[in-house]
């Protein structure tokens, strides 16, 4: 029977901007419209995480340590609750946005901007990363980074994403992925700390130059944002769906809801701030 294979990674991102390969993820369709999820947890990586970053993936038991975890004819929950279900309204125009006919849900997660503010994962095509067991020789491209905190960064990246590596003869791999992770991780703490010290010191000196503007604000497309508040006005989607729609918090959201209405002299409606 034929089917097709749709192959992504589990990805997530933590304050530091580092990167981790959390778990494989196959999506099998076959023509009789029989499917199967396949999720292949990176435990290495997995265990570098604290509780704080990562809480696990939603409808898998972790604890259970399985190499695979299967899910028949069944929507996983890490799937059915960040994409669109075929009962969807406007789910035509969210494919059409994605460049897609009919729905592949992971292929779906792949390629929206749409960010789900549930958790810190998200979803990336498969062959975007080193995925297999070659040794990469890290030292060819510490050559060709200028600071020391680069080199850090992009261990680090390697090192969260599973991967072995050979730097200049010392050997990472996953007996020793954790402690080099931990000396790694504190060193660039440290450097990106005393580089934002310095930032905050050159503001204040500005300020006190009057020469700071302050950030800028967020830029939105006025026909995108438009179209959103109607939407969230009309009650189609909630707050929480909007901000995720326009990529800002929903704090940001509520102050242009509040500037848009202001601006077109409508009237305010009750808001959920906590939908």
């Amino acid at each position: 029977m034929k089917s097709i294979t749709t192959d992504a990674i589990i990805c997530l991102r933590d304050d530091y901007d580092i990167e981790y390969f959390i778990s494989e993820i196959h999506y099998i369709l076959w023509e009789n419209e029989e499917f199967e999820y396949i999720f292949k947890p990176n435990y290495a990586v997995i265990d570098l995480l604290d509780s704080s970053v990562f809480q696990g993936i939603p409808g898998l038991d972790l604890d259970e340590r399985k190499q695979v975890y299967t899910r028949k004819n069944i929507v996983p929950t890490f799937i059915s609750e960040r994409s669109p279900s075929k009962n969807r309204e406007e789910l035509w125009k969210l494919l059409e946005d994605c460049n897609m006919d009919y729905l592949n849900p992971l292929e779906w997660l792949i390629r929206t901007d749409t960010k789900y503010i549930g958790d810190r994962l998200y979803v990336k095509k498969y062959n975007d990363f080193n995925t297999t067991n070659e040794l990469i020789l890290f030292h060819e491209e510490a050559n060709t980074l200028k600071r020391a905190r680069d080199v850090h960064k992009r261990l680090l990246d390697f090192i969260c994403h599973g991967c072995s590596l050979d730097f200049d003869g010392f050997i990472i791999t996953d007996a020793n992925r954790k402690s080099c992770y931990e000396l790694l991780l504190r060193l660039y703490r440290k450097e990106a700390k005393y580089i934002a010290n310095q930032q905050a010191l050159g503001i204040q000196q500005a300020k006190q130059a009057k020469k700071y503007l302050g950030r800028k604000s967020i830029s939105i497309d006025d026909t995108k944002l438009n179209d959103i508040i109607d939407k969230y006005r009309r009650k189609k989607i909630s707050a929480t769906e909007a901000a995720a729609l326009l990529n800002i918090s929903n704090a940001t959201f509520f102050r242009r809801l509040k500037q848009h209405e202001q601006k077109h002299e409508l009237p305010e409606i009750s808001h959920n701030t906590k939908d």
